[in-house]
């Protein structure tokens, strides 16, 4: 049994933007479904760990991409994992176009989590990942460790975490982060402007009903963001770069 897996989705009009092209949330949940689907098939997925009381979280993500795919185009996206340490493992993705032209990768960094405690599990006690490590480098640039925004002390907006930001986890959806980044740009700047990389880093949970303070700052065409609690806890960190 191969193990790499290829998923193939076809964009309707929900998954475009204004300019009828993917949006980065929609592409970054292709990207996790098509985690999610790969792990189920190899027998790791929710379905069979949920048992046990553990779930998959992701801590990092990269995404780059030559061009974004447009309404009713089919995209083709092939997954594997490159390795396990004991902390995490490495999920990687290549993006294709019906053509079979790559447009674009992806990398991942993913722990397993105790539903109850919320405390991380040694992958190494679980020896039978190994058969689906493949040692295959990623197509891009691993997802780094970002910097803290530093010198910005008041935030440019709060958000409070509501019952359509949270999932099956009990906490708030990894894409919504991503969507409250883009809503910080004017309609006018992604009609004029591309993603080329995107970057995320997750650090700690947000809960319903938690307000949070987004941090910014643009240094020409790169934009980063940093989300934190109300007591300065930071969420999750990102990075984009524009073209």
């Amino acid at each position: 049994m191969p193990i790499s897996c290829q998923y193939s989705f076809q964009l309707s009009p929900q998954d475009c933007d204004c300019s009828e092209r993917i949006s980065l949330p929609v592409l970054g949940d292709y990207l996790l479904q098509t985690a999610g689907k790969a792990a189920d098939e190899k027998g790791f997925g929710l379905h069979d760990i949920n048992s046990e009381n553990h779930t998959w979280v992701v801590s990092r993500m990269a995404i780059e991409m030559t061009r974004f795919p447009q309404l009713n185009e089919f995209v083709h996206i092939d997954t594997w994992v490159e390795e396990i340490n004991r902390a995490s493992t490495t999920r990687n993705f290549k993006i294709t176009d019906e053509a079979g032209v790559i447009i674009g990768g992806a990398s991942s960094i993913w722990a397993m989590m105790d539903i109850k405690t919320r405390r991380a599990i040694d992958l190494k006690t679980l020896p039978h990942l190994n058969a689906f490590v493949t040692g295959e480098p990623s197509i891009i640039t691993k997802p780094t460790r970002l910097q803290s925004i530093d010198g910005i002390e008041n935030a440019v907006e709060e958000h409070t975490v509501r019952y359509t930001d949270i999932d099956f986890n009990q906490h708030a959806n990894s894409m919504k982060y991503v969507e409250w980044l883009l809503d910080r740009f004017s309609l006018n700047w992604h009609k004029t402007h591309l993603v080329k990389r995107f970057e995320i880093n997750f650090l700690h949970e947000a809960l319903y009903g938690e307000t949070l303070g987004i941090y910014q700052q643009q240094e020409l065409l790169t934009s980063l963001f940093e989300i934190k609690k109300q007591d300065g806890q930071p969420v999750c960190k990102m990075k984009l770069e524009w073209t």
